[in-house]
């Protein structure tokens, strides 16, 4: 018996390997937290790449003030945490208010619980290693968050990284 959000979108391959491991029967059970409104940029849309490493600090700074003033949570993904102090050590960074956390891998577990839950609330910017971006629960239970299209998350960093 297995358990997978993903089981509706598997194609035949998938199905053939499942196969072979005697896995056979599907069982499809509505998510009892309903309907998913959760997307990914259109193909192209959400992928930059800068000639600089100014421009490209400038260019995270600019979605996060955008994503903000749309009263929305933003959690950015940092492939490590020299990375993430790289991008805390600069003007951009300085200048986006007070509602900023880091979330990095030497933190207590209490203070990491207190970051994680608070990073969906409105307003508020969390700074990450990518280590948090699989594996952890980030919670909305802000309203306005929801109602402005929910969490923007940025991932500065590639997975091939």
């Amino acid at each position: 018996m297995g358990v997978s959000g993903t089981l509706a979108a598997i194609g035949e391959y998938e199905k053939n390997v499942l196969d072979g491991y005697g896995l056979n029967k599907y069982i499809f059970v509505p998510s009892v937290y309903g309907e998913s409104n959760f997307h990914f940029d259109k193909a192209g849309d959400g992928i930059c790449f800068e000639s600089s490493k100014s421009n490209f600090y400038h260019k995270i700074s600019a979605e996060i003030v955008a994503a903000t003033k749309s009263k929305r949570a933003v959690i950015v993904f940092f492939r490590d945490r020299s990375k993430l102090d790289e991008f805390v050590g600069t003007a951009t960074y300085r200048q986006l208010g007070r509602h900023k956390s880091l979330l990095t891998e030497d933190m207590t577990p209490r203070d990491k619980d207190f970051v994680i839950n608070k990073a969906a609330t409105a307003g508020q910017i969390t700074l990450s290693t990518a280590v948090f971006g699989r594996g952890t629960d980030f919670f909305c239970k802000d309203d306005s968050v929801e109602k402005n299209g929910g969490v923007h998350i940025i991932q500065v960093c590639s997975q091939m990284q």
